[in-house]
This record gives C-alpha cells, sequence and structure tokens, in this order.
C-alpha cells in the first residue's frame, strides 16, 4: 500500500530541510495519487528530473521508486516542456524542484 502522494512530500521536503537543502513545490497535484516528479537544480543551467517508473511504483519495501528522465542533467527549458507534456496526460501531477549541487536528493 502507498502513502498519499500529499503525505509523502511532507515528509520529502522535511528531509529535505533537515539537511538544509531547499525544496519547493512547484505544481501541486492530487492529494491522494498524483504522480510525483522531482526536479533537482545541481547547477544554474542544468538539472535532474526524476519521475515515476513505467512498471510498479513501489520496490519490495514499499517505498516509492524514482527513475531519471533524461540520462543526464538537461536545461530547464527541456524540463519544463517535458512536464507540460505530463500534465496534459495527466493534470494531477506534482512536481517538486530540490536545489542539491551533489545532486543526491534523497532518492534512490
Amino acid at each position: 500500500m502507498s502513502v498519499k502522494s500529499d503525505i509523502w512530500i511532507a515528509a520529502y521536503r522535511k528531509r529535505c530541510d533537515l539537511a538544509a537543502l531547499p525544496c519547493v513545490i512547484v505544481r501541486k497535484g492530487a492529494l491522494d495519487a498524483g504522480s510525483i516528479y522531482i526536479c533537482i537544480r545541481i547547477s544554474d543551467d542544468e538539472v535532474w528530473l526524476m519521475g515515476p517508473p513505467a512498471g510498479p511504483l513501489l520496490d519490495d519495501l514499499g517505498d516509492r521508486i524514482f527513475e531519471p528522465r533524461f540520462e543526464a542533467a538537461v536545461p530547464q527549458g527541456q524540463i519544463d516542456e517535458y512536464l507540460a507534456r505530463q500534465a496534459g496526460y495527466d493534470p494531477d501531477i506534482w512536481v517538486l524542484e530540490v536545489e542539491d549541487r551533489d545532486g543526491r536528493a534523497f532518492l534512490r
């Protein structure tokens, strides 16, 4: 069973806050089951985008799975175009942005 999106996001933001990583909600989605995308800003013009996998959303331990949407960090404009397309398919998506120059952002 998956934790509701808004609860997972609140916990994730708290984890980022404890590590002194700025984390903001860019787009608010469905409280219960909106897909979550996380933009990890590693420089002023490079962003990693992590999103839900095509298959199962949870691993064997019940944790959410995230996978990269591009093979490398890309410019913000490319991220914006991708997320606009995703929102066209599913208007319930969440988008978070984390500033983490080390690219960790606590996602496996």
